[in-house]
């Protein structure tokens, strides 16, 4: 057979000797044979639940200085009392109520920054006080005790569900009963202005009946009154508006595409880095594949260990290439949409080559257990803390410290970045494009570190010996 081929085993059979037959035989029945796959099982098992369950499990228990935007467009009005800017008053108290917990970070800014803020996915919510609130306010009062019309004094609670749909929820649950507070509030300063408003206009309508000689009893029915109706109002005068700032476009998954997206993304990395290392450690010679009925074996090149891995990452980042460009055409042809195609097609492959990267470090690094530490690690640990489902904030303080170490956590605030936030390099775009990078650097160095220490400590490693061989030296 010539060298250069690929060449096929077949088990050859023992024709004699009995100690041979029941060394074989009592492989099938030793722990070593059935302990460590079970452990493997376990360790996953046990692994996988306790980080992905136990880091998006319980999102609301773990809100950590969620930041939500507050803007205060309020004009103010004049009031008896002087001039007064209640939307001011409003935020102030909001500020310091949350400043007494770590949940929320309310952040204090003009309508434009918080519009930015908000289209770049750096909060979750917006409360604005509209410019007319005060004003709204002041009619209020007036038209309780006349029959003019008179509109609400309004806020606006915009959520960001394109920055995660569940924070979003999470931001508009703990803002609204701080506004029901302050609505509240507001009302009891508005119905005492209104009974002295009352107090004064009975007064001056008096005087002027009792002049014109008009019974006390009339006075008291044509007094000015506060209706029920009125009433109910000043006692809860602020109408609370929720709405999307943005809505996910078509395709988007209702904001979560980008993160479905880089999770198929870790997927064909993870996998297609694992049928790689198989398939080029087959045609080396360091380990049979088969393929069917075929049991394919190159031939022992005796290959080093910082080659072979070179070999495979190379080839995961030419094939890279073709793939990102079939994976955004598959996708776009099933209704996601792709703005900005360069820096997209960019990120797609480099998602690819970043993950492909970690898992091939972590087999050189760990043999065969480095396929095992990438599931965990890649995925169990990514996944949580990937901001995806669920923000950073939101997280046990556990995986907001890992998260920049995950490759998953950096491609999606890439991907988002491009898809949702015209691929503003403050929306996520730089962060997570240099955070790939990094994790490239660290996984290539430490992969052709620890092959090189090991070829000279070890040797360079030997093709796997032949199966009836392998067979005999079972225990």
């Amino acid at each position: 057979m010539p060298a250069h081929e690929p060449h096929s085993h077949r088990g050859t059979e023992p024709t004699s000797g009995t100690r041979y037959q029941g060394s074989r035989a009592g492989a099938y029945f030793s722990p070593r044979t059935w302990l460590l796959p079970l452990l493997v099982l376990l360790l996953l098992g046990g692994a996988g639940s306790a980080l992905y369950i136990g880091g998006l499990g319980s999102p609301e228990s773990n809100l950590n200085h969620l930041p939500v935007a507050v803007v205060n467009r309020d004009q103010g009005a004049e009031t008896p009392s002087g001039q007064e800017n209640f939307g001011e008053n409003i935020t102030s108290t909001m500020e310091a109520d949350f400043a007494k917990t770590d949940k929320i970070e309310l952040r204090p800014l003009s309508w434009d920054e918080a519009q930015h803020q908000l289209r770049t996915g750096q909060v979750f919510a917006a409360v604005v006080v509209e410019e007319d609130f005060s004003e709204a306010a002041v009619s209020l009062v007036s038209s309780s005790l006349t029959d003019g019309a008179a509109s609400r004094p309004e806020i606006m609670l915009y959520t960001n569900p394109l920055a995660s749909p569940l924070a979003s929820e999470l931001a508009a649950d703990a803002v609204e009963p701080a506004l029901q507070q302050a609505s509240i509030s507001l009302g009891e300063q508005l119905e005492d202005t209104a009974r002295q408003a009352q107090g004064a206009a009975t007064e001056r309508q008096s005087a002027e009946l009792a002049e014109a000689g008009v019974p006390a009893q009339v006075q008291e029915q044509l007094a000015p009154k506060i209706d029920g109706t009125s009433a109910e109002v000043l006692r809860n005068p602020i109408q609370i508006t929720e709405g999307a700032f943005q809505k996910p476009p078509n395709g988007a998954a209702l904001g979560m595409g980008a993160f479905f997206y880089s999770v198929l993304l870790m997927v064909v990395g993870l996998s297609g880095s694992v049928t790689l290392h198989f398939l080029v450690d087959s045609r080396v010679g360091v380990l049979p594949v088969e393929l069917g009925a075929r049991y394919v074996l190159g031939p022992k090149l005796l290959p080093a260990r910082w080659s072979v891995f070179l070999l495979k990452w190379g080839i995961a980042v030419l094939a890279g290439l073709p793939t990102a460009g079939l994976m955004m055409w598959v996708a776009n042809a099933v209704g996601m949409p792709l703005p900005h195609g360069g820096w997209f097609f960019f990120s797609t492959w480099l998602s690819i080559v970043t993950v492909s990267a970690v898992t091939f470090a972590l087999i050189t690094i760990f043999g065969s257990a480095g396929m095992v530490l990438s599931l965990i690690y890649v995925v169990f640990m990514g996944l949580p803390a990937a901001t995806g489902v669920v923000p950073l904030e939101t997280l046990p303080g556990f995986f907001a410290f890992i998260a920049r170490g995950e490759p998953l956590y950096q491609m999606t605030i890439a991907n988002k970045a491009i898809l949702y936030y015209d691929a503003e390099a403050s929306a996520g775009l730089q962060a997570g494009l240099i955070g790939m990078g990094v994790i490239i650097l660290i996984a290539v160095v430490l992969g052709l570190l620890f092959s090189v220490l090991y070829d000279r400590i070890r040797g360079v490693r030997e093709a796997a010996a032949d199966v009836g061989d392998a067979a005999a030296r079972t225990a």
